[in-house]
């Protein structure tokens, strides 16, 4: 990463949402993050790859929701009473978007001490290259720290009915 990425990063570390997945601990900084929502219905897209988990309707507003644990080569637990959807508004290839993720579990708001940073390891590790921000240190566990507009980047550039038309 970046010395620019990390100067840019660690403002945003004084308000997290600490959550998991795939048994994974991971945290999203909240400027992104407008909602966390318990597991509504899901209505399937069809012929829709691994990482469309399906669209939901909130206040009558469709949103997709993605499942980024195929892309992280995790475990895909079925969906229980902690299961959330993250809530997530970025601006992607220079156009709003809003955007459901799937979390197994959401431990908090929270806040990751800048000094934990860490770059992410180019080996031994499961993370796709340029997935990740960093990884910091948060309640004694290691915390990665997705990029939430290069995972959607790449994954509308290889899946481009992805991208929703206005």
């Amino acid at each position: 990463m970046s010395k620019k990425t990390y100067a840019d990063l660690i403002p945003r570390l004084n308000s997290v949402v600490a959550f998991e997945m795939g048994g994974e601990q991971m945290a999203l900084p909240t400027d992104v993050l407008r909602e966390v929502l318990e597991l509504p219905a899901l209505t399937p897209v069809p012929c829709a790859g691994d990482f469309s988990a399906g669209l939901i309707n909130i206040r009558g507003v469709v949103l997709p929701v993605a499942d980024w644990r195929p892309l992280f080569r995790m475990e895909q637990k079925p969906a229980d009473r902690e299961t959330r959807i993250l809530i997530i508004e970025t601006t992607v290839n220079e156009k709003a978007m809003t955007v459901g993720v799937i979390a197994e579990k959401v431990h908090a708001i929270a806040e990751i001490d800048p000094e934990t940073l860490r770059p992410v390891p180019a080996v031994g590790t499961r993370w796709p290259e340029g997935t990740l921000l960093a990884m910091a240190r948060w309640n004694d566990n290691f915390v990665a720290i997705p990029d939430v507009v290069q995972i959607f980047e790449n994954q509308i550039a290889a899946e481009p009915q992805l991208a929703t038309v206005d």
